[in-house]
């Protein structure tokens, strides 16, 4: 955010001096040049950040394949301080450290980062419904997952996790609902096709489709030959999880 005021505040001081100089067509010439040099600036800085965040973004991301969980959500959380002057950025740092702590058990500090996360990152407010879900506040859980639907239309995932939810709820015509909106976006999509079948025959969902994109959301256990691994960050790295002392 700070980036756009100080270019802003940088292009309307360079318009405002090319104004008063008097210089060729003056005031009209001088908001061109103002929204020029704003642009220009907005560029610089935001490359100059990139090079500041991207290393950290990266040992996050080694740390987290590494195992040490811990050690990459305090990485992450360092990173607040530039979400201040990056359009954004905030809310991507939180969908990654409320999905990490997700994947931790620790629920309580998942629901704090989750709910400050993007509205853009389904990921992220996919698992902050899943926690609502599990604490049966099912009304919030279903307002969350309206929120995801709304801002990533055309992820499939979303409409099957919402779908299953209903389902699980007593609500098959929503259910069905959902997955036909998702048909609706991707035709072919041969998991949904799937999924409306069983929906109208009264069976249960097929979400083993998914994959480990589904199980991180902890709605239901993983196979055993899936359970070794955990979904990271949004960019889809994957995590060998810690193995327990004792």
């Amino acid at each position: 955010m700070y980036s756009i005021l100080v270019s802003i505040a940088v292009g309307v001081a360079v318009g405002v001096v090319y104004t008063l100089l008097g210089f060729w067509k003056t005031w009209a010439m001088g908001i061109i040049l103002a929204i020029l040099v704003a642009i220009v600036t907005f560029i610089l800085i935001s490359r100059r950040l990139a090079k500041r965040f991207e290393p950290q973004f990266l040992n996050a991301q080694k740390q987290l394949q590494s195992g040490a969980n811990q050690l990459a959500l305090k990485t992450l959380e360092d990173l607040l301080p530039l979400a201040r002057w990056q359009i954004m950025l905030k809310g991507q740092i939180y969908a990654q450290m409320g999905i990490l702590a997700y994947g931790m058990e620790q629920d309580d500090r998942a629901l704090e980062y989750l709910s400050q996360c993007s509205l853009r990152s389904s990921e992220g407010r996919m698992a902050l419904a899943a926690i609502l879900f599990r604490r049966k506040q099912f009304d919030k859980a279903f307002e969350t997952m309206d929120s995801v639907l709304q801002a990533n239309k055309k992820q499939m995932l979303p409409y099957s996790v919402y779908a299953w939810m209903l389902s699980k709820q007593g609500e098959q015509e929503k259910a069905i609902e959902k997955v036909q909106r998702a048909l609706k976006k991707e035709p072919s999509n041969e998991a949904n096709k799937d999924n409306l079948l069983r929906l109208q025959n009264g069976r249960k969902l097929n979400m083993k489709q998914f994959g480990m994109s589904w199980y991180a959301l902890k709605l239901e256990k993983p196979p055993s030959s899936m359970r070794q691994y955990a979904p990271g960050t949004h960019r889809g790295m994957r995590q060998r999880k810690q193995k327990r002392r004792g």
